[in-house]
């Protein structure tokens, strides 16, 4: 009688030291779980700072037309691009032709409030090169930049509304001296 109680005991012990393994392996679990959610969530960039870089990504590649593909056709950069407002569809295709640029550690800064979004560019380096040459003619530090994009999530898609810059203006006086490079 004796051993059958202490076979008992020694069973229930072991189902004990299990149980508590079960329960620690699952408060573990559902740590690491939540860690990696919470890691992922930190470092997972907003869908409207996500269709900047796209657009950025575009731009690098030489492809406007594509890049307006994320620019909302209604806002401020759309309507100047359809209608060629002062010419700057034409100043982008012009440089677009003679000038590549390649993006670098871009830094983004985002603001969401419901289905408006602020999306600064907040750092990384634009490096200015001539179409055909693999020599840098500029370089721009994003540093600080105060350049802020303005999208609007319509119909379940971010776009591109327009920028705290006039297009225009950016286009017509500030870019002059690329044309003086050469």
């Amino acid at each position: 009688m004796k051993d059958m109680e202490g076979n008992r005991e020694i069973g229930e012990e072991r189902v004990h030291k299990a149980g508590q393994a079960v329960k620690w392996a699952f408060v573990v679990s559902l740590a690491a779980v939540a860690g990696i959610i919470a890691l992922l969530q930190l470092f997972r960039a907003h869908p409207a700072q996500e269709v900047l870089a796209k657009a950025v990504e575009r731009v690098q590649e030489g492809d406007i037309e594509g890049a307006m593909e994320y620019v909302d056709p209604q806002g401020q950069l759309g309507i100047v691009w359809q209608e060629n407002v002062g010419g700057a569809k034409d100043s982008i295709a012009s440089l677009m032709d003679r000038y590549c640029m390649e993006f670098s550690s871009i830094k983004y800064k985002t603001r969401v409030e419901g289905d408006y979004a602020e999306v600064q560019l907040a750092g990384g380096r634009v490096t200015v090169f001539g179409r055909d040459e693999h020599v840098p003619l500029a370089f721009f530090d994003l540093e600080g930049s105060d350049l802020v994009f303005y999208l609007q999530k319509k119909d379940g898609s971010w776009l591109i509304e327009g920028t705290n810059y006039d297009l225009q203006e950016m286009l017509s006086g500030s870019l002059d001296w690329l044309y003086e490079i050469r």
